[in-house]
C-alpha cells in the first residue's frame, strides 16, 4: 500500500480510535464528508501544508507528513496512545512548533504571508490563515482548490507589471516591492503592496516568498510611507 494510499486508512483508523471502536463499526463512510483524493493530495505535495475537515463529532486535520490530527489530537500507527501536539518532537528530544502553531503565528501578523512556486501563474505552496481576510478565499482553495494567485487574483492590467517585479528580483538575487489591484473572490477590488524574494537552489529558483498588505485601511501617512517603498524599488 503507498504512503498516499495509506492515509486514507490511517483516519479511519485515528476517528475509530477517538470513539473508543474498531474502522468497521463506523457509522458513516469519510468520503460523506471529504473527498478522499483531497487527502491523498494532502500528503503527496511535500509541501508545509494540512487539510482540516469536519465529520460527526469531531475535527480531522490531516498533515503533509501523514499526520492524523482528531479533535486536536495526534494519532499515530503503533502508538498504544494519542500523543497532543504540545508533545510532538524530533528524536523524542527537543519540542518543535507544529505546522498550525506556525499558522496561527502568521496569522496574528498585519499582512498574508505565502510561499510559491517559481511557475506560471505563482502555484501556493503555504499562505497564512489571514489570507481569507484580504482574498476571500481559504487557504486550501490555493493549495489543493485550483485557486490561482497570479492568474485568477492579480488585475489582468497589473499582471504584467508584477511579472517584471519578480522577474528582476530573480535575475538579480535581490527582493523586490510592488503594488497591485487585487480581486478577492466576491468581485472586490483591493490595492495592495506585495514584498518578497527568490529562494534559490543553487543557481536554480524554485521558490517565491513573501508579504502582502492590503492597503484600503491606511491612513494617508502609512499609505505614503509604503508607496516610498515600493517607489525605491528600481524593478516596477
Amino acid at each position: 500500500m503507498s504512503r498516499h494510499n495509506e492515509i486514507i486508512y490511517e483516519v479511519v483508523a485515528a476517528l475509530a480510535a477517538a470513539n473508543g471502536t474498531d474502522p468497521g463499526s463506523l457509522e458513516y463512510t469519510l468520503a460523506d464528508y471529504v473527498d478522499p483524493t483531497m487527502i491523498e493530495r494532502v500528503v503527496a505535495s511535500n509541501t508545509a501544508t494540512e487539510l482540516s475537515f469536519q465529520v460527526p463529532g469531531h475535527e480531522v486535520t490531516v498533515t503533509a507528513d501523514a499526520e492524523v490530527f482528531i479533535d486536536g489530537i495526534s494519532y499515530r500507527t503503533g502508538r498504544r496512545s494519542p500523543i497532543s501536539t504540545s508533545e510532538r518532537s524530533v528524536d523524542g528530544n527537543r519540542e518543535m512548533p507544529d505546522q498550525r502553531q506556525l499558522q496561527r503565528f502568521f496569522t496574528n501578523l498585519p499582512c498574508t504571508v505565502y510561499q510559491s512556486r517559481n511557475e506560471a501563474g505563482w502555484p501556493i505552496e503555504f499562505i497564512s490563515g489571514n489570507c481569507h481576510e484580504l482574498t476571500g478565499y481559504e487557504p486550501n482553495a490555493f493549495i489543493i482548490g485550483g485557486v490561482n494567485f497570479g492568474f485568477d487574483l492579480i488585475h489582468p492590467d497589473d499582471c504584467d507589471r508584477v511579472d517584471a517585479a519578480v522577474d528582476a528580483a530573480i535575475e538579480s538575487e535581490s527582493p523586490f516591492s510592488v503594488m497591485y489591484r487585487l480581486q478577492t473572490a466576491d468581485g472586490v477590488e483591493k490595492n495592495v503592496i506585495e514584498i518578497g524574494m527568490p529562494l534559490f537552489d543553487g543557481s536554480e529558483p524554485l521558490s517565491i516568498v513573501g508579504a502582502i498588505v492590503d492597503l484600503t485601511d491606511m491612513n494617508q501617512e502609512q499609505a505614503q510611507a509604503v508607496s516610498s517603498l515600493e517607489q525605491a524599488n528600481p524593478h516596477k
